[in-house]
Formats: C-alpha cells, sequence, structure tokens
C-alpha cells in the first residue's frame, strides 16, 4: 500500500481513504487513481477507482465519460466468471468514483517488483489461464474489453483480478490515432487499436500475450528496459509494430528473430521464454489480427503447456486443482495451491495488516446502513448507491491467517461493450471476425460502433441522412460526401453543388440539396440528375429555400420583385403547381390533411416565448390559403405533423395540439411537471418525435414524456436520472427506428437509446471528439432501417440497431 499524497481526496462517499494502491514510479502510470478505504471504523473496506485529476481538468468530459461506462458495467452484471472484478458501487453525486470489495491485491507491476524481477512461468500460466477464461466469457456474449495492460490485472491470493474497463474506448473516438492519449499504456495496445480501431476480441487476445510477456520477462514492450524498474534484461524492447506495413504493421521479429543487443541480451523479448510459453505468446502478438488465436482457443493451449512434460513448468510444478475448482472455471486447476510466489504472498499479507493497522472511528449512521443491507435491501450510503457486501475487518484477518486475504466477488462487467463486424470489407482479418460465434451484445451494452471516419477541418451542416439501405450522406459546406453504410467507406464525393443545408431523400434513389440552385443528386453516384434552370440563382425568379418535401411535392421560396413568394412544385413532372405569398418568418413546410402548413423557424434558446407568432395553412392542389393563426408562447417553438389532421409543437414547458382540418384552433395543451424542487432548472421540451397515436418528446433532463395523439394526455414519463452530465440547455430530438421500439437522440456528448413502450434507457454510447473541442456539440443522428449514423463534430459513425 503506497502512502496517500497532499493533494488525494479526503472523502469518497462514506468512505476515507488509508493509502493508494499503485506508485506513480516507473513507466506504467495506472490510467485511474486507485485508493484503498474504509468506512468509519474499519467495519467495510474497498478499492475505490476515480479519473487522475489531470485526466478531467484537461477534459470537460471526462468525468461524463468515466461515470457513464461505470454505470454500464455496473449494469451488465456478473457475465465472465470471478476473475473479472466487480462494480459494487457507484457514486451518484461530487467526483465521480467506483468501488470494488476489498481483498489484498497488488498490481502486476507491484507484483513484479515484490518479486524482484519476473514472475516464475507457473504463476505466468496461471494468470494467463484466468484471464483467458474471463476473456473467453466476455467474448462469447459480445463484449470486448479493450483496457487489458499489466495495471488492469490484480493479483490476490485467491487469483488475478481483471480490471481497467474502458480506458481504450474512453480515450478517444475510432479513427483517432490514441499512442499519445492520456490514460493509456499504448505498448500493450493492438496495433489496430492504436491506429484508432475499435476494441475487438481479437485485440483483448494481443493485450493478453503482451501483459503475460511482461510478467515473464519484465520487460515493457515499446519501451526503455533502462527506465524500467522491473526490467532485468537490458537491450531493445519490443519494437512499434505499426512501423512497416499500413493496415497491420510488420512482424516486428521477422528480420531476425536471434537477433541480440550490444549486451548479448536478445532483442527479441519472446527468446527469453521456455519453448512452451513462447509457442503459446508468439501468435497471439501476431500484427494481424486474423492470425492471433481466439481467446478460447488460447486457455486450452495455457492449461496443455503448463502440464507435466508439456515443456512448461514441470513436474509437480502444479497441484491438483480441488472439486470446488474443477466445478467452476477451467482454469481452476492452474490457481491450486503454490501458484502465488512466496514473495508476492507476503507482500499482500504486509498489505493487510496496513489496512487493519488503518483505524477510523466509528459512525452510527453507516452502521445503521449495514444493517438494512444485511435485511436484503440495496443501501444508499454517502453518495454512493451500494450493491453486495465489501470487505470487513473479520474478512481480512481470515485472509491474513490463510496468507492472503480473499472475499468473494459480487457482479462483474466490462466496460467496452462489442460485437463483431457483420460481412466482411475485403480483409483477412474481418473475414475472421465475421465468422466469429460471439455476436450476441449484453442487455444494457451499448452497441459497437461498425465505422467510424474523421472529416478532418469539413464539419456537417446539418444531421447526416440515410439514404435507402446502402448509402450514408454527409452534407458540407464544401460539398456533398456519400459512405457506405456498412463499412463507411466513401462511394463518392461531390463538389459542385454548395449546400446550404442537409439533404432530403426522395424516392426512386434520388436525393435533393439545398443550395444556391435547386439540385437533385442521385445516390448511386452523386451525379447532377437533374436542376431547375428556372428558379436558379441568378434567374429571373430565383430560389431562395426549400421549406419541406413530402411524396413528389416540394414547397419552396422564391424572390419575386422583393418578395418572398412560396411555390408548390411538382418533382416527378419537374413543374410548377402554383405560388403563394409567403412570410419571411415562414421557415418550414409540413404536409399533412391536404395543406402545406407553413411555420416558423425552431429556436431553443428563444427569450421571449408570449411573443406570438404566425402559422399559416395552403391549400395542397391551389396553395390558396385556408387559415391563419396567431399563437402566443410559441415564439421558437418545433412543429411536427401527426397524422393527417393534428400539428403538434413544443415550446419551452409546453406541448400543444392543433387542429389542421379546421381553422387551427388550439384542441389540447399540456405542460411539463417538474422533476424536483429546483426550479432554476428548465424542463423544456425538445422537438416532438411521432409514433403512430403517440408522440414522444424529451425534456432537458433526458427523460422521455409519452402523450396521447388525439387527447394530449401524458400516457407516462421516464427520467433516466443520468449522473455527471448535468441539465440540457436545449432538449435532443428523438428519432424512432423504423420498427417502432427504440427511441435514439444525440445529446452533447453521447447517443442514447431508450425503450418506445416504456421509456427506459436501453443503452448509452459516449464517443469522444478528436483534438480538444472548446465547446460541447450535439450529436445529430439519422436512423436508418437497421443502422443509426451519427456527426460528431468533424467525425462520423455508425451504430447498429440490433
Amino acid at each position: 500500500m503506497e502512502p496517500l499524497r497532499l493533494d488525494d481526496p479526503e472523502q469518497f462517499g462514506a468512505y476515507r481513504p488509508v493509502g493508494r494502491l499503485d506508485t506513480d514510479a516507473g513507466e506504467m502510470r495506472a490510467p485511474a487513481a486507485r485508493y484503498i478505504a474504509q468506512a468509519p471504523g474499519g467495519e467495510r473496506t474497498v478499492l475505490i477507482t476515480a479519473p487522475h485529476t489531470d485526466a478531467t481538468a484537461a477534459d470537460h468530459g471526462h468525468a461524463g465519460r468515466f461515470h457513464a461506462a461505470a454505470a454500464e458495467a455496473q449494469r451488465l452484471g456478473g457475465t465472465a466468471g470471478p476473475w473479472l472484478a466487480p462494480v459494487s458501487e457507484l457514486s451518484t453525486g461530487g467526483a465521480p468514483w467506483w468501488a470494488m470489495p476489498y481483498r489484498p491485491a497488488l498490481p502486476l507491476p507491484a507484483a513484479l517488483d515484490a518479486q524482484r524481477g519476473p514472475l516464475p512461468e507457473r504463476t505466468v500460466y496461471a494468470v494467463g489461464a484466468a484471464l483467458a477464461e474471463t476473456l473467453a466469457a466476455l467474448h462469447a456474449g459480445g463484449v470486448a474489453h479493450g483496457g487489458l495492460d499489466p495495471t488492469a490485472v490484480l493479483l490476490t491470493g485467491d487469483g488475478p483480478l481483471l480490471t481497467g474497463y474502458g480506458t481504450v474506448s474512453a480515450a478517444g473516438a475510432d479513427g483517432s490515432p490514441r499512442e499519445s492519449m492520456a490514460g493509456l499504456i499504448p505498448e500493450f495496445l493492438p496495433p489496430e487499436q492504436v491506429a484508432g480501431g475499435r476494441p475487438r476480441p481479437l485485440g483483448d487476445v494481443y493485450a493478453l500475450a503482451a501483459v503475460l510477456l511482461y510478467a515473464a520477462t519484465g520487460r515493457v514492450p515499446g519501451g526503455d528496459p533502462a527506465a524500467d524498474p522491473q526490467a532485468q534484461y537490458p537491450g531493445d524492447p519490443l519494437t512499434d509494430p505499426l512501423a512497416g506495413d499500413p493496415a497491420y504493421g510488420h512482424d516486428p521479429y521477422a528480420a531476425d528473430p536471434y537477433a541480440s543487443d550490444p549486451y548479448g541480451t536478445p532483442a527479441n523479448p519472446l527468446d527469453l521464454l521456455q519453448p512452451a510459453l513462447r509457442a503459446v505468446l508468439e501468435p497471439c502478438l501476431h500484427p494481424d489480427p486474423a492470425r492471433r488465436p481466439a481467446a478460447a482457443t488460447l486457455l486450452p493451449e495455457l492449461l496443455r503447456a503448463a502440464a507435466p512434460g508439456a515443456g512448461g513448468p514441470g513436474p509437480g510444478a502444479a497441484a491438483p486443482g480441488t472439486v470446488l475448482d474443477a466445478a467452476t472455471t477451467r482454469s481452476g486447476a492452474a490457481l491450486a495451491p503454490g501458484w502465488l510466489p512466496r514473495r508476492v504472498s507476503a507482500a499482500l499479507a504486509l498489505q493487510a495488516s496496513d489496512v487493519l493497522a488503518a483505524e477510523t472511528e466509528p459512525d452510527p449512521a453507516f452502521l445503521a446502513a449495514l444493517a438494512a443491507e444485511a435485511s436484503g435491501t440495496p443501501d444508499l450510503i454517502g453518495d454512493a448507491t451500494v450493491i453486495g457486501r465489501p470487505a470487513t475487518r473479520r474478512a481480512l484477518l481470515a485472509g491474513i491467517a490463510g496468507g492472503a486475504a480473499g472475499v468473494a466477488a459480487g457482479g462483474a462487467a466490462a466496460w467496452a461493450a462489442t460485437t463483431e463486424d457483420p460481412p466482411p470489407p475485403p480483409t483477412a482479418a474481418e473475414r475472421l471476425a465475421a465468422r466469429n460465434t460471439g455476436s450476441k451484445r449484453l442487455t444494457g451494452a451499448a452497441p459497437p460502433v461498425l465505422w467510424g471516419k474523421g472529416l478532418g477541418k469539413v464539419e456537417p451542416v446539418g444531421p447526416p441522412v440515410v439514404a435507402g439501405s446502402s448509402a450514408a450522406l454527409v452534407v458540407a459546406k464544401s460539398g456533398v460526401f456519400a459512405m457506405d453504410l456498412r463499412t463507411g467507406d466513401e462511394l463518392w464525393e461531390q463538389s459542385e453543388v454548395s449546400p446550404a443545408g442537409p439533404a432530403v431523400p426522395l424516392g426512386d434513389g434520388m436525393v435533393m440539396v439545398p443550395g444556391k440552385d435547386l439540385t437533385v443528386l442521385d445516390a448511386a453516384d452523386g451525379s447532377v440528375a437533374w436542376t431547375s434552370e428556372k428558379f436558379r440563382k441568378g434567374g429571373r425568379t430565383p430560389y431562395g429555400a426549400l421549406l419541406g418535401v413530402a411524396g413528389d411535392t416540394a414547397a419552396f421560396t422564391v424572390k419575386e420583385g422583393g418578395e418572398l413568394t412560396v411555390v408548390g412544385y411538382d418533382l416527378a413532372e419537374r413543374r410548377e403547381l402554383w405560388r403563394s405569398p409567403g412570410s419571411a418568418a415562414a421557415t418550414a413546410a409540413l404536409f399533412l390533411g391536404g395543406s402545406v402548413v407553413l411555420v416558423p423557424e425552431a429556436d431553443d434558446d428563444a427569450t421571449h416565448r408570449d411573443k406570438p407568432v404566425t402559422v399559416s395553412a395552403l391549400d395542397l392542389g391551389s396553395g390558396e390559403e385556408r387559415w391563419a393563426q396567431e399563437y402566443a408562447g410559441m415564439a421558437g417553438g418545433h412543429w411536427a405533423a401527426a397524422g393527417k389532421d393534428l400539428l403538434v409543437a413544443t415550446a419551452g414547458k409546453d406541448m400543444r395540439g392543433f387542429d389542421v382540418t379546421g381553422d387551427g384552433a388550439e384542441l389540447w395543451k399540456l405542460t411539463a411537471e417538474p422533476w424536483d424542487e429546483d426550479t432554476s432548472n428548465p424542463q423544456n421540451f425538445g422537438p416532438p418525435a411521432v409514433q403512430g397515436e403517440t408522440i414522444h418528446a424529451l425534456d432537458t433532463f433526458r427523460a422521455v414524456h409519452s402523450v396521447a395523439r388525439d387527447s394530449g394526455e401524458e400516457q407516462w414519463k421516464r427520467n433516466p436520472q443520468l449522473a455527471y452530465v448535468g441539465v440540457l440547455v436545449q432538449a435532443p430530438a428523438l428519432h424512432v427506428t423504423p420498427d417502432g421500439k427504440v427511441l435514439i437522440a444525440g445529446d452533447d456528448t453521447q447517443v442514447l437509446a431508450y425503450d418506445a413502450d416504456g421509456g427506459d434507457l436501453l443503452w448509452r454510447f459516449t464517443d469522444m471528439r478528436p483534438g480538444k473541442p472548446k465547446y460541447a456539440h450535439r450529436r445529430r443522428v439519422a436512423v436508418g432501417k437497421d443502422t443509426a449514423v451519427v456527426a460528431s463534430g468533424s467525425s462520423v459513425y455508425a451504430l447498429p440497431l440490433d
């Protein structure tokens, strides 16, 4: 146990830290700070993980991403056996942190320090078998760990524990190189993740082999042995695997696997291994993921190599496993008594003694909470929700008596949830991934990123567009870009148009692009299908702005004699239908009930809600005005068509329904009730999303409201009560998936998915914009049949909706 520093927190909820688990000495700094902490009186001892203060200071979204992923890990629960560290407690206010039941534990680098060199081969096999079994269980459930490095492995008397949830996923978005990102140890990342690829099961296999190589040799891959306190062998480290082939990198040992440094030590750290262990690890470190074995294949290879007579530790090195071991885990036999070196066991016992010596005063309120927990009811202690029972003083004493402490682990989860890619881009790695059986995503896990693209300095204009079933369109001021919806590969670029707004999909594979001219593109190849000569810029009636499209009819404005005029246009026959006097206040058109309803611009920052706005309805066939109404309190509101006869709008805390077939009269009004007593937090509605007879809308707390279309009665509302993300100034728009089962929204830091039938939060996907953005930027979403495309600043990525 390391001493506390002056700048360490004094309290985590009900717990006071008594020491640090990690040291900042050496090259490997743990991606998060870890503290051994006790409740008053020492009746509860936990291991707390919190983000480094410098990380949260440098990145305003770091705390939110840390807490969101820890909450997801807690929600996923125990799915991968006893060697995956559980998230038993999670903060609900203040600085974020999560806790697990404490047992004396050493991070792998500290274990090498205690051993004064590399670990015995028997220990390496035992650790490898337990971690391979854990990863195999995760991968079978559609989960990739994505953050495996030596600091993520804790050695306890009962076996290793895998921690390190989500370090890769939280560090940067797909497509962003990660070798210099804070919170990562790039030497243990597989080449494809260093280059910006998403965490995948075969990447975990690479990381596991690198960790075992470090444990067996004391060598830090890619580091400087002279600067590494555990390095026992001077010489060149494992070279950068990206320094060769641009796709995977060259094999760093291919040129001369028996080369040595000036001291005579093999430059290839694999040459320091016994043949049996080398034969297991070397294929796992191949730069090409397709050449690596799966974790489920690696486990029996480790157990077989460790068996006496197989060239492993040798006869008598491993005692038979117990009946309990055999019944619970395949790796139990490798963790039979004696698997842990005596020096490491002594260090664990010393840590337990130090923890016992760190007493705190009893707290009656805390002891009362313990009594409530004993009754089987989850309790709230300090600012944390507690699940399970962390280590008590009695458990620690029992552990020391046995040489090392151990407490039964509760639920476990992995931070980065992912399924394998759908059928393949033409690479060997993708073909192998497509054959992998781990295709089921765990309940509550965020979906994998199908692909991600950086657009450089190009920033999209409005949300992306899903065109048909095969293309995603991104519109920027410099042109239109189309990407394959499945792979993200660029299909075409059209720079001859100057877009002024989002593209609008039409029938027959066409897409309209509003800009300086009224232009329609062929979504298959980006060619210009046609441009209206009559309404072009510089002509007699220059095109102004597109108001809306429904079927074969478009409504747009033109400038005529210095005045704005609304034009109805037949897109199929490319002819004008009618003209009607327009208004500069009308910026959008909705088509319903045989009318074209002209509505004003939405503006969530509207400060004068009571200012009246004018809405008018034109006959769809003739353009004649059917009615016009002034509505008070609707300035800056969001408008939507709800069926053939209802116009629905949200503005501030109000949602209203208006009769379109009559004279535009108000039919009903719903005012949002506050979630809490803090009236300074605005609970404003976002844009309405219509699903049959139901209208959904988010508020600024990211809560979903479901309203009956005909009556305006609120059917239900559900607040996900997300911590560390704050109340929004502007509520996001909701998008209904084509099957009507899921609602998708993007806010300033994440994409959220809700159950359309009850508002339960299904998953959250948090991304990190490349670079250091100076301000929050709303994630803009487009939903296709089975894919959501998200624009996040100058990045675009796709999520599956399975």
